[in-house]
């Protein structure tokens, strides 16, 4: 399978967690007007774009990306990093301009991230090559924000229905917030749409998963995926379904969702069986989360993670 893969290119520094930070209600706190010290923090290359073409390339496929980073150190460290993780990086450009960069900061096994997306706003219609896109077999897109990305997007769009290239959106929070009129037509020219429960109750206005599912059913026609965390996942094919989470215990849950697109992407490609895409996809994204930040199990540890639990 091939896939081209279009989404944010970041350096994440990851803040992990601390005594002086404190949890009040839905808000993540630390003293204000004070040097607080902190045990650990790494530096690693992220996005939800990065994220999904790596897990791609780990399962066997081989991946296309369209993105832009900065001219300077950290667009080279991406660079670098997409190479080793035999990812093509023909179509990521370089601008004058920052890379993208996150601050994650880690309490609870769950994330709270602040985000600059930089050299990630500049990728447009012109950066398109048509050539590259009409030979894959699906087209991935992740979060995208500016009025620039919106037209790559239009026209990659555009490009993969007249070649019948399959097309996941799979949005952040962030296209929600600043991109939703956008979104939502997207979604309607999409054969999956996957995202997770906060996203899809924000997006369609609800105040559970379970609802938000259908609603996006109605809206796309598409195959809607609704991640749940614990709770597992349901999806809206021809009925609503819900599939049990497999219970590990959480370290870090960075890259959760943007591994459960590729590995149902991966594991759809090769068995046309939704159930058990969703099953392969659920133990990836169980498997990541045990383990914490920078591991990426290859599909020989999915299975014999699947057949330990007797899937």
């Amino acid at each position: 399978m091939k896939a081209c893969v279009v989404g944010s290119l970041v350096i994440d520094i990851t803040i992990y967690p601390s005594k002086n930070f404190f949890l009040i209600k839905d808000l993540l706190a630390f003293p204000f007007d004070y040097k607080t010290q902190i045990e650990k923090i790494s530096l690693d290359v992220g996005g939800s774009g990065f994220n999904i073409a790596k897990v791609l390339s780990i399962l066997g496929n081989k991946v296309e990306f369209f993105g832009k980073v900065g001219n300077d150190s950290y667009g080279e460290i991406i660079l670098k990093e997409m190479k080793r993780s035999k990812i093509s990086t023909k179509n990521v450009k370089r601008e004058n301009s920052m890379t993208g960069f996150s601050l994650i900061f880690l309490y609870g096994g769950e994330k709270t991230i602040l985000t600059y997306r930089g050299a990630n706003n500049l990728l447009s219609e012109k950066d398109l090559d048509n050539n590259t896109l009409e030979k894959c077999d699906w087209f991935i897109f992740t979060s995208m924000t500016s009025n620039e990305n919106i037209k790559f997007l239009r026209k990659a769009i555009e490009v993969s229905k007249m070649h019948g290239i399959k097309i996941i959106c799979n949005p952040s929070v962030a296209m929600v917030d600043y991109q939703r009129k956008k979104l939502l037509e997207f979604m309607k020219k999409s054969e999956f749409v996957i995202m997770n429960k906060k996203e899809a109750m924000k997006l369609t206005q609800t105040k559970n998963p379970l609802e938000a599912c259908k609603k996006l059913k109605k809206i796309s026609k598409a195959t809607v995926i609704v991640t749940m965390g614990k709770k597992g996942s349901v999806v809206f094919n021809d009925k609503l379904k819900i599939f049990e989470a497999y219970k590990v215990k959480v370290i870090d849950t960075t890259g959760a969702g943007d591994s459960f697109t590729a590995a149902f992407s991966h594991s759809f490609s090769k068995t046309k069986d939704i159930d058990y895409s969703i099953k392969f996809s659920n133990a990836y994204a169980a498997l990541k989360i045990s383990k914490g930040k920078g591991y990426f199990p290859n599909e020989k540890e999915v299975l014999e993670f699947m057949s330990e639990k007797n899937v």
